[in-house]
């Protein structure tokens, strides 16, 4: 059962000088369990539709479904903070905060207790590879893999179903890049969670079940 889908998603940029319709007719359907990529060029629609997917905008024609409701009639503040993380390219941490209060801070949100708050927050750090060392230091104490593994950590801790990924790679090494890469695919496969990765680095496919490709504002299956 699709867990997110869209039906005939349409949208385009517009301002006093000009539209481009940058989606056309997107229908696709994603599932948990299963790690999804969309590759295409610079400008394709990619990271639009993501936006979609996480309740960022709503589309000018049909409709984002989550588990079978759409985004339209839904609270989209409720929705990005309990059933949606994002992780970005840029990694997008609180500077003034520690990678353990960062990965706290979502659970905080959700009126856990600190204490209870932490000792999670401590889990998911360690779920990603990194040890107790990182846990009281800043993002410009880490190196672009370890603040990566900390804003997986922290989507972890937002406790969705659903993980989107914008290019969470295009800063990092082919070796870093293809380790973020195993460990999302393990949340999908050993935690059902649905991923979904808009990526160019097409050297990380082998790792996802399922690729489409963006041309033009058009989804195509590969």
């Amino acid at each position: 059962m699709s867990i997110i889908s869209l039906k005939s998603v349409r949208y385009a940029y517009r301002n006093k000088y000009q539209s481009v319709q940058a989606l056309k007719d997107i229908n696709c359907t994603f599932e948990q369990g299963v790690m999804y990529a969309i590759i295409g060029k610079s400008g394709s629609g990619k990271s639009t539709m993501l936006s979609l997917m996480a309740g960022l905008d709503l589309p000018d024609e049909g409709d984002v479904l989550f588990q079978g409701t759409s985004t339209r009639t839904l609270n989209l503040d409720t929705f990005r903070r309990n059933d949606v993380a994002m992780i970005y390219q840029s990694f997008r941490l609180f500077p003034l905060l520690t990678a353990l209060e960062n990965v706290m801070y979502p659970m905080e949100l959700h009126g856990l207790r600190p204490r209870d708050a932490k000792k999670r927050a401590e889990e998911y750090i360690r779920s990603v590879d990194l040890t107790d060392v990182v846990f009281n230091r800043f993002p410009s104490m880490l190196s672009g893999g370890e603040q990566q593994r900390i804003a997986i950590a922290r989507a972890l801790a937002m406790d969705t179903g659903i993980i989107l990924a914008d290019e969470p790679t295009g800063n990092l090494d082919s070796v870093t890049s293809r380790n973020i890469m195993t460990l999302l695919a393990q949340l999908a496969h050993e935690r059902n969670y649905c991923v979904v990765v808009v990526t160019h680095d097409t050297g990380v496919l082998d790792l996802t079940d399922v690729t489409y490709q963006m041309r033009d504002g058009i989804l195509v299956k590969e």
